[in-house]
């Protein structure tokens, strides 16, 4: 008997990795596309300034922000099942109609995909985190985003290819049978039931998981690579279109160069699970800043596609470092709330970002808003080093249950 239940165990755990991965891939990289593609299209075939392409991204991630913070974090589980579900079938639906946007409705476009993107990464990242086993719950999240790099190393080179040989409007069509891969996977995602409190002990509150040391800690680390991350997202392929003249369709292509390494760090954490977070989280900040600097000081395309390498690392490590450390900070009962303010946060400062560094880039240019940068790591990464070791307990330690900080 011992045995029959380790192999549905473990039947049970392949099939959950199996379900996370192709919602993830095809979640992450259909996202990706929508991100990197429109602000080109915007550009291009609608003369859209930098501002306006950091507006349109604005309206992207604050509808976003939006559903996942003020509708998913506040629903049981039973209902956000079913707003997941109805939201990945629209979100597939959404898709083919990018190819007749004109600079009016592509506005219109961008906060219907962000609204309907909102409940289905949180609620991923949730089934992923949920198991009880800490082994295989961190194993299973290292496998979420190893699928979130997978998606986004294939994603854009797939884009890059569409792009070549039918144009801009015409990738979203393409595109869709990968963004189609959400609704056909979603009625499939685990969703486990909270339950109710059996020790006397209510819910957290939303204070007490937003005051939290590792919430914090995991919030600022991930905050470190929002920024730079934002403007390599929305800005990075017009710089290498601007500065070194290369074609829209090797300027997409370079995200694949970016992604590579970010999905080499992921690997490495499946194969070696962390052990000490913070010190992980001081490698990726100071790559981070290594990688800018050599990005603002690119004199070719070659030496920028070198700082693409070194900046995709510290994108592989941090999110998985965030992610982790909020699974190993909370209970279950509480792992949702936290993923989705967690989220939330990750949205809100999204929203916000890609507008103020088009504002910098109409008004200064690429490399100036790139060196603007460098200075706002550092001085986040000091402040999730305060946080980080205040929440030590939970993140340097061996694998082990979850216990609050």
């Amino acid at each position: 008997m011992r045995y029959v239940s380790a192999a549905k165990k473990s039947t049970s755990f392949a099939v959950m990795a199996a379900v996370v991965t192709m919602a993830t891939f095809g979640a992450r990289a259909s996202n990706n596309m929508i991100a990197t593609t429109m602000p080109l299209l915007a550009h291009h075939l609608f003369n859209f300034n930098g501002l306006e392409v950091g507006l349109l991204a604005m309206a992207f991630m604050g509808s976003t922000f939006i559903s996942t913070s003020f509708i998913n974090a506040r629903l049981p589980a039973r209902s956000r099942r079913r707003f997941f579900i109805a939201s990945a079938m629209a979100y597939a639906v959404l898709f083919p109609f990018y190819s007749k946007s004109n600079p009016i409705t592509i506005w219109a476009l961008a906060v219907a995909a962000g609204a309907v993107l909102g409940p289905i990464m949180p609620n991923i990242m949730t089934s992923a985190g949920a198991i009880s086993d800490p082994r295989q719950r961190e194993r299973l999240l290292t496998i979420y985003t190893l699928a979130l790099s997978t998606s986004l190393l294939i994603g854009p080179a797939i884009d890059s290819v569409i792009v070549k040989y039918v144009g801009l409007k015409a990738s979203f069509i393409f595109f869709e049978p990968i963004a189609a891969l959400v609704a056909a996977t979603a009625p499939l995602v685990r969703f486990p039931e909270e339950g109710r409190p059996t020790d006397g002990s209510a819910r957290p509150k939303v204070t007490s998981i937003l005051t939290n040391n590792g919430f914090i800690a995991a919030s600022l680390n991930n905050l470190t690579y929002s920024v730079p991350f934002a403007f390599i997202t929305s800005f990075a392929g017009l710089y290498a279109e601007y500065r070194f003249h290369v074609s829209s369709s090797l300027a997409l292509l370079l995200y694949s160069l970016f992604y590579s390494t970010s999905f080499l760090g992921r690997l490495v954490l499946a194969i070696r699970p962390p052990y000490n977070i913070v010190r992980l989280m001081t490698l990726s900040s100071t790559l981070t800043l290594i990688g800018l600097v050599a990005a603002w000081a690119s004199p070719t395309i070659l030496v920028y596609m070198v700082a693409l390498l070194i900046l995709g690392i510290p994108h592989g490590l941090t999110y998985t470092l965030s992610v982790i450390s909020i699974s190993r900070t909370f209970d279950l009962r509480s792992l949702n709330a936290a993923n989705s303010y967690f989220f939330s946060i990750m949205m809100i400062i999204g929203s916000g970002l890609p507008a103020a560094l088009g504002a910098m880039v109409t008004a200064a240019g690429y490399q100036a808003t790139i060196l603007s940068i460098v200075p706002i790591v550092a001085v986040i990464f000091g402040a999730t080093m305060f946080f980080a070791r205040r929440a030590s307990a939970a993140l340097i330690r061996p694998l082990m249950a979850a216990a609050g900080t």
